[in-house]
């Protein structure tokens, strides 16, 4: 039988030139500019970038953090997770699907969002939740829009609270100020 090699703490310099480089798993990954490890339940700090398939736990990184897997929270510049649980902190988040919060600039659920978008600008796919910032954006939508300027193209059900609210397909009305 093979056990994939795990490890207590993995320190990192760039990629796979780390100690020990052939770590699997590990609860702390302590890196300089990048760190590459398939799975962490714990703590993934670099002080450029951090990656992982699945990452249980804190990921942080001055510039940029990507993860398969994200359950936890997420740190950086910019943050990119396919299926997240927890909350994406940067200025630029994106994830495919998002159980819980994303909190930045700009934020992007490119499949499903259920959760909470806060940001100047967010958009999301299929949307359950709610969406607060100067833009909110999502093609199926259902729960509260709050900005400036709010638009869903097929809203399931909810309310929009803004200067601009624009619902493109089975809203009462398609446009409204202040409430739709």
């Amino acid at each position: 039988f093979f056990y994939a090699q795990q490890t207590p703490v993995k320190l990192s310099l760039y990629d796979q030139i780390a100690w020990p480089n052939k770590a699997e798993t590990s609860n702390a990954v302590l890196g300089l500019i990048d760190s590459n490890t398939p799975t962490v339940y714990g703590i993934d700090w670099n002080f450029i970038s951090a990656r992982a398939e699945v990452m249980h736990g804190y990921q942080a990184a001055f510039v940029y953090n990507r993860a398969n897997e994200m359950m936890g929270l997420q740190k950086a510049i910019y943050t990119l997770a396919d299926e997240a649980s927890g909350v994406q902190l940067s200025l630029l988040a994106v994830s495919d699907i998002m159980y819980g919060v994303q909190i930045g600039f700009l934020n992007i659920s490119k499949d499903n969002l259920q959760g909470v978008q806060i940001g100047a600008a967010n958009f999301a796919q299929n949307a359950s939740g709610v969406q607060v910032g100067l833009y909110n954006q999502a093609e199926s939508f259902s729960g509260l829009q709050f900005g400036i300027v709010n638009r869903i193209i097929n809203i399931e059900s909810g309310l929009q609270i803004g200067l601009v609210n624009l619902i493109e397909n089975n809203g009462h009305f398609p446009g409204m100020i202040l409430v739709n």
